[in-house]
């Protein structure tokens, strides 16, 4: 059994609207994620695709 957390649900470690690259802390609210869970969004309104986030995840995964 797998645990599954609003960032991997609505994907905030890639989007340019979290404030690091694990997609935690909301520029939209804090508790922004939360009301997505509670209006039962499959996905959210204000996701944008950040590249240099993806890239500086890599670099961390291929340093381990």
């Amino acid at each position: 059994m797998a645990i599954v957390t609003v960032q991997d649900i609505y994907r905030c470690d890639s989007c340019k609207a979290a404030s690091d690259e694990f997609g935690r802390g909301c520029k939209h609210g804090m508790l922004f994620p939360l009301m997505l869970i509670m209006g039962n969004f499959t996905e959210c309104m204000n996701y944008e695709f950040d590249a240099e986030k993806v890239k500086l995840q890599l670099k961390q995964k291929e340093a381990k």
